[in-house]
């Protein structure tokens, strides 16, 4: 990361100036920009200057918001686990079967990272890379884990899911979800949809934990 983004300090609260008008929230637009460059050149590639250009901004006031490049990546990243614990939330808490409810999560998780600006495994990198910076998006990762084995440990109690591993077959699924996102984002082909891909991981996930003897259909 260039040296200019260290040691760049964030102030708040200096008016922008730019197309958006006053009242016009700075972050939103730079963290719009960096989606946009991060979807479009790899996250490692684009910089402070080419963010700040693209959100209408000069170089130099961005760090009145943002201290640096792994700042605006934290920002953007607060709905890449909270989406998904939402998701697993609502799914442990909710009535029906236990494979509706799975069926449930995975789709709307594959739905979520497919629309997600960039790829998913980025982010793994760079935050492996940097473990304190990203502290929060480790333990949020960590409770997702958490509650997507719950609601498997609940299945498995219910005899509706086989007798597996829970926390490794949370992960299993996790990952299932993010290696869609990537081959979709990457070659994805146009006779498919979102939609269609999500479905399919969907079902494929809940009928590879079923019990022997469960009859379940998708809703």
């Amino acid at each position: 990361m260039a040296a200019e983004e260290s040691t760049a300090i964030r102030r708040r609260g200096r008016p922008r100036k730019s197309q958006g008008g006053d009242d016009a929230d700075p972050r939103v637009a730079i963290v719009a920009a960096a989606s946009a460059l991060f979807a479009a050149q790899g996250i490692e590639a684009v910089t402070m200057a080419q963010v700040a250009e693209r959100a209408g901004l000069q170089q130099s006031s961005i760090y009145y918001w943002f201290r640096s490049k792994a700042d605006v990546l934290r920002a953007i990243l607060e709905d890449v686990n909270r989406i998904p614990l939402r998701i697993v939330e609502e799914a442990r808490t909710s009535g029906g079967p236990i494979a509706d409810r799975l069926h449930r999560l995975i789709r709307e998780d594959v739905l979520a990272l497919c629309r997600f600006p960039f790829d998913i495994n980025e982010i793994h990198r760079l935050a492996a890379g940097d473990p304190d910076g990203f502290a929060d998006y480790w333990e949020e990762r960590a409770r997702l884990d958490q509650e997507v084995a719950a609601l498997v440990s609940e299945g498995v109690a219910s005899g509706a899911l086989r007798p597996v591993d829970p926390v490794l077959a949370a992960r299993s699924l996790l990952a299932a979800d993010e290696a869609t996102q990537n081959w979709f984002r990457v070659g994805g082909d146009p006779d498919y949809t979102e939609e269609d891909v999500a479905a399919h991981v969907a079902v494929a996930g809940v009928r590879s934990l079923l019990a022997d003897g469960v009859d379940w259909t998708p809703a």
